[in-house]
């Protein structure tokens, strides 16, 4: 997410901790927060699509979403590669 009139780590502080004990309820296997030049990145691996379409459609998480600096323009969604092991 981009930083706009507030910062992204003012909505980590916020909603970061909402949002991570969520994600590890739903089985989150790998995550990471990555501090960006104009904003933050916050990467999440779960087993199955099943459990992230479960994770992301769970209430505090759209809430969180819709909350982020700039929800139409600053929040950027990308489906990723598995990890192996």
């Amino acid at each position: 997410m981009l930083d706009a009139e507030t910062s992204a780590s003012e909505w980590r502080q916020a909603h970061g901790r909402a949002f991570l004990t969520t994600a590890l309820r739903d089985r989150a296997m790998w995550w990471s927060w990555k501090h960006l030049e104009h904003g933050l990145a916050f990467e999440i691996a779960f087993r199955t699509d099943g459990i992230r379409d479960e994770f992301a459609g769970q209430p505090l998480i759209k809430a969180a979403l819709a909350a982020v600096p700039d929800p139409h323009h600053g929040l950027m969604i990308s489906v990723g590669h598995r990890r192996r092991s």
